[in-house]
């Protein structure tokens, strides 16, 4: 059966075929109506229908989190929303000041891609770890004469920074950078790499990490940015024994989630892809940001947003589509179950002919034009 329905702006209706929903849509139709998926908007605002009208950030915010959230359950199936509705108190970063650009001057010579990324890291720390790692970094520096003595120098100071930071992201009293309130979509996002579906893992982590505050999406940034550069099998070599990514996984796994409810090879599956996927998974789907456009547009025009469907469950159609369409597939469907009693040789003639007077009785016109045919 096909689920057929449309929405218009005025005197058009909403016509579905219940019997077509399926059990995942139903429980998103369910969703969204517990939610309020409506910026709130003062009484001045809905009664002026201004050409433009200027839109507060709040608004603007509000739209962006519920636009993100309808995409969201386009994508991966969620059986509970409380957890993403309501967002953590705000992290406040402390940036550090004078003592990170004093050691700048330590490892200005040979900064490369490596280093950049680690100093993005170190810069959201507290100005006494960069005090600690910048003696340590001094005490590595020594006249080196060859290219050879220079490069291992290099390495000895990215395997200081490495440690440093590590250590940092280590501490049992950091909370991880992806809490609990997101593990259905974690679980969801593992559930899609499973299928192979990565690229809705992709796109359910974007619009995952869309929700997050300003603060910890650019903490996690920085650091899945750092760990992509630093397991890199041709960077410098963190430990003898087992390769850098290992190393790199071991070292932050737990800085990025820490949930019981995932295994330790759940959340190692987990934190790899969004190491090897973070160019991406910062990146806004273009579908977010028309689908904001859109709905700021009608609202500086003063309509009401939910009067433009930003997304649908179902084909759109006309009344006159939809008659004809259901027209045409119930008499398909009377014509074959005409053919079925006239052809089942498991019914008896008598119980058959009862039948051929009941469909006969109720549908006469189908009953004729089919014998009609055959003979």
């Amino acid at each position: 059966m096909l689920l057929l329905c449309f929405r218009r702006l005025n005197e058009l209706r909403t016509i579905s075929n219940p019997l077509a929903v399926g059990s995942s849509d139903r429980r998103v139709e369910r969703l969204l109506r517990t939610i309020n998926l409506r910026p709130a908007l003062s009484p001045a605002f809905n009664a002026t229908p201004a050409v433009s009208a200027f839109l507060s950030k709040a608004v603007v915010n509000e739209v962006w989190k519920q636009q993100t959230l309808l995409q969201l359950l386009q994508v991966v199936e969620l059986p509970m929303l409380d957890c993403i509705l309501t967002s953590p108190d705000r992290v406040q970063l402390q940036t550090c000041r004078t003592p990170l650009a004093t050691q700048d001057l330590v490892i200005s010579n040979t900064l490369d891609g490596w280093l950049a990324a680690a100093a993005d890291c170190l810069e959201l720390f507290p100005d006494q770890l960069i005090v600690v790692a910048g003696e340590q970094l001094s005490q590595r520096v020594v006249g080196a004469a060859s290219e050879e003595a220079r490069a291992e120098q290099t390495a000895s100071q990215k395997r200081v920074l490495f440690d440093t930071i590590a250590k940092y992201y280590g501490g049992q009293e950091r909370a991880p950078l992806l809490s609990g309130r997101h593990l259905d979509i974690h679980a969801a996002i593992l559930d899609s790499l499973d299928g192979g579906k990565v690229q809705d893992a992709v796109k359910a982590s974007q619009l995952c990490f869309r929700l997050l505050e300003t603060s910890a999406r650019d903490e996690l940034r920085r650091l899945l940015v750092f760990m992509a550069t630093a397991a890199h099998p041709d960077a410098c070599r963190l430990q003898k024994q087992i390769d850098n990514r290992a190393s790199v996984c071991r070292a932050f796994q737990r800085a990025i989630i820490q949930n019981h409810e995932l295994t330790r090879p759940q959340s190692e599956t987990l934190v790899l892809f969004l190491m090897d996927n973070c160019k991406e998974l910062f990146k806004t789907p273009t579908s977010l940001t028309e689908a904001v456009r859109r709905t700021l547009r009608t609202m500086q025009q003063g309509k009401d947003p939910d009067s433009i469907a930003t997304f649908t469950f179902c084909q759109q159609v006309s009344p006159q589509e939809y008659e004809d369409q259901r027209e045409a597939t119930t008499l398909q469907s009377l014509k074959q179950l005409l053919r079925d009693i006239s052809s089942c040789k498991t019914i008896a003639a008598k119980e058959r002919r009862r039948l051929l007077r009941e469909f006969e009785k109720l549908h006469p016109v189908v009953f004729l034009q089919h014998f009609h045919s055959t003979f």
